[in-house]
C-alpha cells in the first residue's frame, strides 16, 4: 500500500505534470494567435515561459491581444481534454465501492458484446459491430455501477439467477430477456404475467405454442405433443420416465420403489412406441398388473429388455403391487382426460415438432401452477426441446445457427429436470441459452440437491443475485467472494505534550453479509466468469423506452386471461346445476 510519503511524491508528480501541459499548451496558443496576425513567435523555451508569467507584454509585443485570446482558447481545450480523460479513466478503471470497475467488465460492454454478437448468431456475420441494435449485442445483464454502461452476456453463456419474490425477476430479467430473443424462445412460468406481457410481440416473429394443463393463463388448448415420440430410443424412453418418477421421488423414501417404478415406464413407453401406441396405451397398461400387451410386445421387438422387466414385476404380489401404484402415482397427472388431451394425437389441432421447433423464431410457452405429478409434462417437454436443439446444433457444425433462448422462471417447481446442472455444463456451447430464475439457492438445493445445485451455480458463467437475500450461508459465500479491500483508520490521540494524528491500513471485506440483504431495490451483484463481482442496476422492461409497446399488449392480453377464466368459471357452475 502507498504511503504518506508516496502520496506526497505522487501529488508533486502529477501537479509538475499539469505545469507543464498548461504551459505548453499557453505558448501554442499564443504563438497560433500571434501567427495569424502577422506578428511575431517568441522561441518556445523555459525562459519564454518566465517571460510570459512576468510580463506577457514584453513577449508577444506586436500582438498582445491576439496571443491572449489563442492562448485561452487552447488552454480551455486543454483543461476540457484533461478532465474528458480524467472522468474516462476514473469510469474504467475507479469504483468507489471497490467491486469490479468497468474495465475490469470491458468484454461486457457494448463493443466487445456486438463483436461477440456477430460471431455467435449466422444472421450477424455480415454486420459491422457498431451497427448492431442493443438487443442484438446478447442477453441484457444491467447497467454497471456506478459507470452506468449497459453490460450484456453472450449466448454462449449460461445464466443463473436467485432473488426474492418482487425483487424484480419477470419484470427485470425473465420478461427482457424473453423479448429480445433472436430465434426460438421456450420459456416457463407458474404466473400469466410473461405470458401476458410478450405473447403478442412474440407472434410477430413467429407461431405462439403453449401448454397450459392447470389453466395458468387460461388457454384454450391449440396443439398436442406426441409424448411417445421422446421413447423413440432407450435412452429418450429413460429420460421421459426419470421426468415423472422425479415428481415422486423423495431423499427419505427407499430408491428401490422409485428405481422399480422407472424400469416399469421404461418398458411402457418403448413398447407404446413400437405398437405405435399411445399414452393413453400406457395409462391402461400401468392400471393392470396381469396385462401382458407391453411385454409381448417387448419380447417381439427388445427381447433382453422384456427380460429385464418381466422380471422386475414377476416377484411377490404386494411388491409387484407397489411397483404399478409407484408407476400410476408418477403417472397420476394423466389420469385427467383434459390433461392427457395435450399429449395425445388430436387430428384436428397442430402437432408441435421439437425438432423443427428448435431452428424457428416460434415461441413455446410452458406453464403450471405447481410442483409434482403436473409439472412432469413441462420438464418432458422442455427436455424434449432441450434435446432436439442440441441434435440440431450438431447437424449445423456444433451449435445452431441463432441461438435459443431458454428462460426457466421458478424451474425448481415446475421443470425439474433432473440432470439439469450437468446439461449446464454444455448447452452453451450448443447455441441454446438457458435462464433458470430461483428464488433462493436453497430451493435450487431442495431440488437437484446440495451436488447438483453446486454443480450447476459453477456451471453458470453468469450469476445473478439480487435483494431479499435472507439465507445467512449464502450470503456469506457471496460475502467471501467479493474479496476484500484496505480501509485506511485514522486515530486522534491528546496528550501533555500536545495532540498526534496516526492512519493506518485494514483490510475488511468489501460487502458483508448484511450488506448483500440490505441491497437497494433495483440493483444486483453479478457474477461473471473471470472477473471480478460487480454490482449492476437492474432495467425493467417498464424503463425501456423500446419495451414502452408492453404495457398496451400486456393489458390487453390480461383482459382476454380474465374473460377465459370467468367463461371457464360459468361453465363450471353450469355444469354442477346439471
Amino acid at each position: 500500500m502507498m504511503t504518506e510519503n508516496d502520496r506526497a511524491w505522487v501529488a508533486g508528480g502529477v501537479l509538475f505534470g499539469g505545469g507543464v501541459t498548461l504551459s505548453a499548451s499557453t505558448w501554442a496558443g499564443a504563438a497560433a494567435g500571434a501567427a495569424l496576425t502577422g506578428g511575431d513567435v517568441a522561441p518556445a523555451s523555459p525562459l519564454t515561459i518566465y517571460r510570459m508569467v512576468d510580463d506577457w507584454g514584453s513577449v508577444w509585443t506586436d500582438s498582445p491581444l491576439a496571443s491572449g485570446i489563442g492562448a485561452g482558447l487552447v488552454d480551455v481545450a486543454v483543461v476540457a481534454l484533461i478532465v474528458w480523460g480524467l472522468k474516462t479513466t476514473f469510469k474504467w478503471h475507479k469504483n468507489p465501492s471497490s467491486l469490479a470497475t468497468l474495465h475490469q467488465l470491458r468484454e461486457l460492454t457494448p463493443k466487445p458484446a456486438a463483436r461477440t454478437a456477430t460471431r455467435l448468431r449466422a444472421s450477424l456475420k455480415d454486420t459491422k459491430p457498431k451497427e448492431l441494435a442493443p438487443r442484438d449485442r446478447g442477453v441484457l445483464l444491467g447497467n454497471h455501477l456506478p459507470s452506468g454502461v449497459e453490460l450484456r452476456g453472450s449466448d454462449e453463456d449460461t445464466y443463473i439467477a436467485v432473488m426474492a419474490p418482487r425483487a424484480g425477476k419477470s419484470t427485470s430479467i425473465a420478461i427482457p430477456v424473453a423479448e429480445e430473443a433472436p430465434a426460438a424462445l421456450l420459456m416457463t412460468s407458474n404466473k400469466a404475467d410473461v405470458y401476458a406481457a410478450t405473447r403478442a410481440s412474440r407472434a410477430r416473429v413467429g407461431k405462439i405454442w403453449a401448454l397450459d394443463t392447470q389453466g395458468v393463463a387460461q388457454i384454450e388448448r391449440a396443439m398436442w405433443w406426441d409424448m411417445i415420440a421422446q421413447a423413440e430410443t432407450l435412452e429418450g424412453a429413460e429420460r421421459l420416465a426419470s421426468h415423472f418418477v422425479n415428481q415422486i421421488t423423495s431423499e427419505q423414501a427407499d430408491p428401490f420403489w422409485s428405481q422399480s417404478a422407472a424400469d416399469l415406464l421404461v418398458g411402457m413407453f418403448r413398447a407404446a412406441w413400437w405398437d405405435g401406441g399411445t399414452v393413453r396405451d400406457v395409462m391402461k397398461w400401468i392400471a393392470d398388473p396381469a396385462e401382458k400387451a407391453p411385454l409381448n410386445i417387448l419380447y417381439q421387438y427388445e427381447p433382453v429388455l422384456a427380460e429385464q422387466v418381466d422380471s422386475s414385476v414377476n416377484i411377490a404380489e404386494e411388491t409387484q403391487s407397489g411397483i404399478y401404484q409407484n408407476a400410476r402415482s408418477a403417472m397420476s397427472a394423466l389420469r385427467d382426460e383434459t390433461v392427457l388431451a395435450w399429449v395425445t394425437p388430436d387430428p384436428d389441432l397442430p402437432r408441435f415438432d421439437p425438432e423443427a421447433f428448435a431452428t424457428s423464431t416460434d415461441t413455446l410457452y410452458l406453464l403450471s401452477k405447481k410442483g409434482g405429478p403436473s409439472s412432469a409434462i413441462v420438464a418432458a417437454l422442455a427436455d424434449a426441446v432441450f434435446t432436439a436443439a442440441a441434435e440440431a446444433g450438431e447437424r449445423a457444425g456444433g451449435r445452431l445457427p441463432e441461438p435459443m433462448r431458454v428462460v426457466l422462471d421458478e424451474a425448481a417447481n415446475i421443470c425439474k429436470i433432473a440432470d439439469l446442472p450437468d446439461l449446464y455444463s454444455h448447452l452453451g456451447s450448443r447455441g441454446i441459452t438457458p435462464y433458470v430464475i430461483l428464488q433462493s439457492y436453497r430451493q435450487g438445493v431442495k431440488a437437484w440437491g446440495e451436488v447438483g445445485m453446486d454443480s450447476m451455480w459453477s456451471a453458470a458463467t453468469k450469476k445473478i443475485i439480487g435483494v431479499g437475500i435472507d439465507d445467512a450461508r449464502f450470503a456469506q459465500d457471496v460475502s467471501t467472494l467479493t474479496g476484500a479491500h484496505y480501509v485506511e483508520r485514522g486515530s486522534y490521540s491528546k496528550g501533555k505534550e500536545g495532540t498526534s494524528h496516526s492512519y493506518s491500513e485494514q483490510r475488511e471485506q468489501i460487502l458483508d453479509p448484511a450488506d448483500i440483504r440490505a441491497m437497494r431495490k433495483g440493483t444486483a451483484l453479478l457474477m461473471s466468469t473471470g472477473m471480478p463481482i460487480a454490482q449492476i442496476a437492474l432495467r425493467p422492461w417498464y424503463e425501456e423506452k423500446s419495451m414502452a409497446y408492453i404495457g398496451a399488449q400486456m393489458r390487453t392480453e390480461e383482459e382476454a386471461i380474465t374473460k377465459r377464466a370467468v367463461a371457464a368459471h360459468e361453465q363450471r357452475q353450469a355444469s354442477r346445476r346439471v
